[in-house]
Formats: structure tokens, C-alpha cells, sequence
């Protein structure tokens, strides 16, 4: 926390300005070297001194053990006030290593890539126009909730999972659980009054179920809709996109987001507001959802929480460039090429035609088919590999680092099928390209 957090950003600033930094040190207590505190719990050895005993650089080492292990080279990553500049230039703070490999990965993107908000410039640093929000808090608004047996008795009608009578309609609150990439149906939520600790179970959707495209899922609560409208004021109403702030780099994905109808949302939920139309807002998702994104947000989250500051400083395609022709299909825009495929695989129910419409897409509801969705999927993290400059070797690396997915992969398939399906999409691209 001294160097991520920015709660810490004046004292961890001051110390490498000041050049007075000369060892960081970051431990994670899962050997148990502080036998009394969590595994889990991390603490770091903070080297430095006084006004004329300065460095050019910092010695960084990240997520060690035990002191053995850094007597391992790769580990020790020299970090300047230059390269605290370039990756987090809003805050300055350190983003957090696992090897010298991923420092020059990261650093070299960050040359290259913009960041979605830089707070330094007097104009032009939220191309986006980006506004993150959140909507209920499920303490702090719990009086505003009503669940199916209250509005049951209020004789409310369900239609999907919104419950209307008269003028009057309830929306289904979205927990973030319920949400997976490119899927807003992902999971309901049932309650379970016997698990004290998690009383909302999900309850996954099933395939039979995906392809039906009047299946909803159902929520454990539902908001008045003059609550959800008038918070947000957005202008064309019927659909939002955003991402899961609860996450941590060794999940299987960090960054989870999507889009979703119109609906209440927990905080954990957090809306992604731009001022761009919904064809560029669907570039941006896949932007959010793309494998060297996700490698990247891994480098800068050290707890569990995507706090604003962190996303507002990751290197994201400026809107603009998604005008250009498409480099490996010259008769297409990069758009068009882009939110055809995140179209294909986010409106796939009634409830997210009004996405539908207002983005032009003629298909309406596009029927899930998994193996179309494994294919697409791969195109899009190829296409942002090449987007973002990564070479094949550099690309091959990345996905290596997805260790989950990987298991997961080796498991129902035997082979790391995602890493291969990506890396030939990539070839197709590259040669398509040149």
C-alpha cells in the first residue's frame, strides 16, 4: 500500500522525487513468516535515506516469500520517478511486477498506448468523456429494495424480471456475480437463509437457457424505476456498460465487463458512462475485455478491489482510432470490424434490443452458439494484441501468465486451447495485415 495505494501517493511521491528511495521490498506472508497474521497479509522492507544519500533509481522486488528469494535476478526491477510518470501519471504510484520481463512489457505499451484519463492535460485527457458511477450500495440503500414476496403481495405482475402494475414497474438490481464477459446473463441469484456468511447463491444459467432470447435472469431484489433513472440522467436510455470492481490479479480474469439492459445495479457493478455513441462504447468494451488489457491491469492491482484511479491510468485505444480502416479488412472501419463481433455476443436476449437499435445492428438477437463465441472472442484479443503493438513472442508470453485459464483449459481440454486459438487468430491478422 505505501507504493500503490493513493492514500500513500504524497509520501511514496516525495520519497522517489526526492530520489531517497533506494530498496522496496513487498512480501506476502503465505510461508507464514508472521505467524499471527493472515496469509493473505502482505508487508514490505523500505530502504532509505536522508538528503544526500540519493539514487537514480529504485531496486523493486515484488510478491517475495521469503528473503531467498531475492537472490533471484529477474525479480529485481529498477524503477525511476520517470517510469512511475509514464505508467501512473495521475497518481505516480508504483505499479506492482512479478519479473523484469513484465516491467519491459508494460513499460513498452505504455510508450505507445494512451491512458483512458490523463488528469495533467488542460484539454483532451478524457477522450471518452468517461464518467464511472455506481448506483445502490446494498447496505447504505437496502430501504429501497423489495423482494419477489413483497411485490407479489403488492399484486405486481412479472413480465421477464421486471414487475409492473399500472405505471408503476420494478427493475431487477444486478449484483455483479450475476455478470460475466460479454454476458448479462451469466447468473441468478436465489436466496439461501441457512448461509449466514453468503445468503445471495448464484444459480448459473444454462445453455438450454442462453439460447432462449425471452430467458432473464432473476435477481433476489428489485428497485422502483424512477430510482434508477434519475441518479444516472443518461440520455439514451436502455442499456450500460461496465465492469466488476471486486477482482484480484491471481483470478482467472481481472477485468470481467459488459453490457447490460437497463437496470439497478449493486456498487460492485460500476457503470462506465462515455459520451460517444454505442458502436464506439462497444469498441471500448472489447477493449476493457481483451486479454493485453487485462495483463496490464494485472501490473497495477496489489488488493481486490479495481478502484476508479487504477482503471482512470490503464493504456486504452484513444476513440478516434477506431475510424481508421481496418488493417486486416481495408473495406471495413476498425469500428465496424470490432462492434459487429461484441454486437454478435452481447445482444443475445429481447432485453438488450434497445443496445441493438440504437447501434444499427440489423440481426436484433444473435443466437448463442459457444464454439461462434470461443472464435470471436479469440479475433478480438488477436486484433488488440496487434493493436497495441505486442509482438507474437510477446503475445505468447502474456497469455502464459493467465495461469487460471490456463488450468482451466488443460482440464476440459488437455491443451491451453485459448492461448492457441488466439495465437492463430493473431497470424491470420498479421498476414491479412501486410
Amino acid at each position: 500500500g505505501i507504493a500503490s495505494d493513493k492514500s500513500c501517493q504524497a509520501f511514496f511521491n516525495a520519497m522517489m522525487d526526492e530520489r531517497r528511495l533506494h530498496r522496496f521490498y513487498d512480501f506476502e506472508n503465505r510461508k507464514g513468516i508472521f505467524a499471527d497474521l493472515h496469509r493473505s497479509f502482505k508487508f514490505c522492507m523500505l530502504i532509505f535515506g536522508g538528503e544526500e544519500r540519493t539514487t537514480a533509481s529504485c531496486d523493486f522486488v515484488f510478491f517475495a516469500h521469503a528473503m531467498t528469494d531475492l537472490k533471484e535476478k529477474d525479480r529485481h526491477i529498477d524503477l525511476s520517478p520517470d517510469d512511475m510518470a509514464l505508467m501512473n501519471p495521475n497518481t505516480r504510484t508504483c505499479p506492482i511486477f512479478r519479473s523484469r520481463r513484465d516491467a519491459d512489457l508494460t513499460r513498452a505499451i505504455y510508450k505507445r498506448i494512451p491512458i483512458l484519463i490523463d488528469r495533467n492535460r488542460k484539454a483532451g485527457g478524457n477522450p471518452w468523456g468517461v464518467k464511472f458511477a455506481t448506483m445502490f450500495h446494498q447496505t447504505n440503500d437496502a430501504e429501497k429494495f423489495r423482494t419477489r414476496d413483497e411485490l407479489e403481495k403488492k399484486r405486481f405482475k412479472l413480465e421477464g424480471n421486471h414487475w409492473r402494475k399500472g405505471k408503476t414497474t420494478y427493475l431487477p438490481l444486478y449484483e455483479a456475480k450475476m455478470v460475466q464477459m460479454y454476458d448479462h446473463r451469466a447468473a441468478g441469484v436465489v436466496v439461501d437463509e441457512e448461509n449466514w456468511m453468503r445468503q445471495g447463491q448464484t444459480t448459473p444459467s444454462s445453455l438450454v437457457a442462453h439460447q432462449n432470447p425471452e430467458f432473464s435472469v432473476q435477481p433476489r431484489w428489485w428497485v422502483e424505476e424512477d430510482n434508477v433513472v434519475d441518479p444516472v440522467q443518461r440520455s439514451t436510455p436502455g442499456w450500460f456498460t461496465g465492469f466488476k470492481d471486486i477482482t484480484s490479479p491471481t483470478n482467472e480474469r481481472t477485468m470481467i465487463a459488459a453490457a447490460i439492459p437497463m437496470a439497478a445495479c449493486t456498487n460492485h457493478f460500476v457503470l462506465v458512462m462515455t459520451d460517444v455513441g454505442p458502436r464506439p462504447e462497444m469498441c471500448l468494451l472489447a477493449n476493457l475485455n481483451s486479454f493485453v488489457f487485462d495483463y496490464v491491469v494485472r501490473q497495477k492491482i496489489g488488493g481486490v478491489t479495481l478502484n476508479f484511479f487504477i482503471v482512470e491510468q490503464l493504456p486504452t485505444l484513444a476513440p478516434d482510432t477506431y475510424a481508421d480502416p481496418c488493417p486486416w479488412s481495408k473495406r471495413k472501419t476498425l469500428e465496424s470490424w470490432i462492434s459487429d463481433r461484441v454486437l454478435k455476443l452481447t445482444c443475445t436476449a429481447n432485453d438488450m434490443l434497445p443496445l441493438a437499435d440504437a447501434a444499427g445492428f440489423k440481426a436484433g438477437v444473435h443466437k448463442w452458439k459457444p464454439k461462434e463465441r470461443v472464435e470471436m472472442m479469440a479475433e478480438l484479443d488477436a486484433a488488440y494484441f496487434l493493436l497495441y503493438g505486442v509482438s507474437r513472442e510477446d503475445a505468447e508470453y502474456i497469455l502464459s501468465t493467465f495461469t487460471g485459464t490456463r488450468r482451466r483449459d488443460e482440464s476440459e481440454t488437455g491443451t491451453f486451447r485459448t492461448s492457441e486459438l488466439i495465437l492463430a487468430r493473431y497470424d491470420e491478422l498479421a498476414d491479412a495485415s501486410s
